[in-house]
């Protein structure tokens, strides 16, 4: 999809890219961009004359801008006659090309396939891994333009990406440490494919202590197929296996193992993807490093990861069993949690302490209970740091907001209760954080963990806060699934928390505005009438009283634009986390609890008038040339979806001749010597015009292409070109090619993409009347 604002944009980038090619020269010769082919691309199809298991590849490309006296194209496979760098080919190297290809012109034909397949056999059977492709345009007459290449990639030569090791606990003599299976691109041409198979993972501890055994330490993985201890796993030539490597007492503060896996990232449950993995017989107070190598099916290796960590003193830290909040005045005697006007949630917990001896008499109940006699410094010191985790109920997850609402010397003040609220207070019992992005209604589950200076945790207090609803979500019983909203006093109504989602859970998308009306309307709910969201409560929605300008509660310690990239998924071209709400971010949120309003997917919405009633709001996960984040990510941003169409006139066309050169123009200059008239009745070309239908042949609007474009394309084309709809051809009509490309704006009721899903709202029936 394009809008209108990208014009300028693509304006100069044609400005910038014609003198970076003008400016391109050897040896002082300049070579014509224009004379080039352009957007070189591989295509791994094969063609008609290929063999069954052939490995196909065609080079697709653009005939240069300049055909006129274009006669062939020249091809290389190789550098041993057109090296890698060279911008010209001698007459001799152009009689030793790989294959000579003569230009026939075709009246609108711009783009073309070269077959490499029977070319490249032999390179395959050599095993090469790439392979340069050079191309060269000769012309008739005047100076070619350069040498055009890329190389084509052979079998699976992409690394794994990193493995990201992270500790999830330590103690006096073990550790646990997690990270997720690593993604795999197996195929140079489709990046999006990076679920190839893993083999499994070289894995080295170390500890820094050359006199320590590790060679008893008991190992288990969680997630993992098998495991192979004083092993490796080793690629040579075409063999990828696991060899033993050596444990003698002289390399004994080292322990290889082998980790065995065998499957792919898993894109639709990234709890299949993790690994736990336990080591247990290390020593107190020690340091150690782990080592992770991810390897592939093909032999092909990731960079080394590696984590250091110092095993704890003996004795953990203690933490009360409860948390506790501030009630909201607005609901007495509920126990519900208040949240200011900022979406945040105050916590507050007993002052969690480090034993400093094993017979401490300290118990732990809602606060810390210290029998008399353990003092601090003698009994207990304070404990380094605290753990804050939130559990995310949709992907199953503990989420880490530690230190959320600012720097860790808070945990320095102590708190306790002063006339029903938490001051300050010196020896106070308590000590709090702040929990961003909290909507109304919420349920969280937190998990706290005090660590001391060694790094040991103590046992999680986990505990439940139930936040209390805003006075809106008393007043209007939304139905399932939707969120009360304001946009003014008198204007209160329902919308869905995320994009409209089917019965299965998953994002309605690649639908027509037409059809999402119609879902939206389907849906009965009690008291409410259903409808898509209008535009203009859509927008108050996001800009939440005009507090917000791009409809999300921001985290102020970054700019507007990486939040957006980082949390709302904003220009990423990261379709998964748009379709699977298990990948979403809950921070992308608004106060009211609608998600997701900017980013993720487009949205359409019912116009303010009959002439835009197809309007779409929000910004997607598509990347849009030459515009910001922030720009598309704005409330008050509105999109217009069209197509790209030939421009044609049925008005007269004027004809003025200077010298020999003749003059097309659509209007009469009285200034200058008409040469010729055109009126229909001279008109060459002619334009087929479409009744657009959706899947149950209701007519959704109209469209046209050239007629001979149609006739030679016949009902596959149509197939092409249709996305789904369907495409009937009404009439014909006499037309001039104006040779401009124009915006389509008519497209916009059939236009539909994978990027654009909706939202409904749910209006209370006596204000809808």
């Amino acid at each position: 999809m394009r809008f209108f604002r990208l014009y300028s944009f693509f304006v100069v980038s044609v400005l910038a890219l014609i003198l970076s090619a003008c400016s391109d020269d050897d040896d002082g010769t300049d070579y014509p961009f224009d004379r080039e082919v352009m957007e070189l691309s591989v295509l791994r199809s094969c063609g008609d004359k290929a063999d069954s298991g052939d490995a196909c590849y065609r080079l697709r490309f653009r005939y240069p801008i300049e055909t006129e006296r274009l006669e062939a194209l020249y091809l290389w496979l190789d550098t041993s006659v057109v090296d890698d760098t060279s911008k010209n080919v001698s007459s001799s190297q152009r009689d030793k090309a790989d294959s000579v290809i003569e230009f026939v012109r075709k009246d609108g034909k711009t783009y073309d396939t070269i077959d490499l397949t029977g070319m490249i056999k032999d390179y395959l059977k050599e095993k090469y891994d790439s392979l340069q492709v050079a191309i060269f345009c000769k012309y008739s007459k005047g100076d070619p333009g350069a040498v055009q290449r890329l190389f084509l990639h052979f079998g699976d030569d992409q690394q794994p990406s990193l493995v990201s090791i992270r500790m999830d606990s330590i103690w006096t003599t073990g550790a646990v440490s997690q990270w997720f299976r690593p993604t795999d691109q197996t195929d140079y041409y489709s990046p999006a494919e990076i679920s190839g198979p893993i083999v499994g993972y070289n894995v080295v501890i170390t500890a820094a202590n050359k006199d320590e055994d590790l060679r008893k330490l008991k190992i288990s993985v969680e997630g993992a197929e098998d495991t192979v201890r004083y092993a490796r796993i080793r690629f040579t030539h075409d063999s990828i296996w696991v060899d033993t490597t050596l444990h003698s007492s002289k390399e004994k503060n080292i322990f290889h193992f082998v980790i065995l896996d065998g499957q792919g990232f898993d894109m639709d449950n990234d709890s299949a993807n993790l690994f736990v993995m336990s080591i247990n017989g290390l020593k107190t107070e020690s340091r150690y490093t782990i080592g992770i190598t991810s390897w592939d099916s093909s032999g092909n290796s990731s960079v080394e990861v590696t984590k250091d960590f110092f095993t704890t003193d003996s004795i953990a830290p203690l933490i009360a069993t409860s948390l506790v909040t501030i009630e909201d005045t607005l609901f007495p005697g509920t126990g519900l949690a208040a949240l200011d006007s900022n979406n945040r949630l105050r916590i507050f917990w007993s002052r969690a302490v480090d034993p400093l001896v094993k017979d401490h008499g300290i118990k732990e109940d809602t606060v810390l209970l210290f029998p008399s006699g353990c003092g601090a410094m003698d009994c207990y010191d304070t404990v380094a740091s605290y753990d804050v985790m939130r559990f995310n109920p949709v992907t199953k997850t503990w989420d880490s907001v530690a230190f959320a609402g600012g720097s860790s010397s808070r945990y320095n003040k102590e708190y306790d209760w002063d006339d029903g609220y938490m001051s300050v207070v010196d020896g106070g019992r308590y000590v709090t954080d702040t929990i961003r992005w909290v909507v109304p209604g919420d349920t969280l589950i937190l998990r706290i963990r005090a660590r001391d200076a060694s790094g040991y945790y103590s046992h999680s207090l986990i505990d439940t806060v139930y936040v209390s609803p805003s006075a809106l979500a008393n007043e209007l019983e939304c139905p399932e699934g939707f969120v009360a909203v304001s946009v003014s006093d008198t204007n209160k109504f329902c919308m869905e928390k995320f994009e409209h989602r089917n019965d299965s859970g998953e994002f309605v998308t690649n639908v027509l505005h037409s059809e999402a009306a119609a879902a939206c309307e389907a849906m009965s709910a009690s008291g409410f009438k259903v409808s898509l969201c209008k535009e203009r409560d859509w927008e108050l929605v996001c800009l939440s009283e005009g507090r917000l300008n791009f409809g999300v509660v921001e985290d102020d310690t970054v700019s507007s634009s990486e939040f957006l990239f980082r949390v709302c998924n904003i220009a990423t071209n990261d379709s998964t986390s748009a379709t699977n709400v298990t990948k979403r971010n809950y921070r992308c949120i608004n106060p009211m609890g609608v998600h997701d309003m900017p980013g993720q997917l487009q949205e359409w919405v019912m116009g303010r008038s009959e002439d835009s009633a197809a309007v779409l709001k929000g910004a997607s996960y598509k990347v849009f040339n030459g515009l910001d984040i922030e720009s598309i990510a704005r409330c008050t941003n509105r999109s217009f979806p069209f197509f790209t169409r030939v421009g044609y006139t049925q008005d007269t066309v004027y004809l003025y001749r200077e010298g020999t050169r003749v003059d097309t123009v659509f209007e009469a200059d009285t200034s200058r010597t008409l040469y010729a008239k055109l009126t229909t009745k001279d008109f060459k070309d002619s334009v087929q015009f479409f009744d657009v239908q959706d899947s149950s042949g209701n007519s959704v609007g109209v469209d046209y292409a050239p007629y001979a474009e149609y006739k030679k394309g016949g009902e596959e084309w149509l197939k092409s070109v249709s996305n789904g709809l369907v495409y009937v051809p009404d009439h014909v009509e006499k037309v001039f090619f104006t040779g401009e490309k124009i915006v389509y704006r008519k497209a916009s009721s059939f236009y539909r993409s994978p990027s654009v899903g909706f939202r409904c709202c749910a209006y209370p029936e006596a204000d809808s009347e």
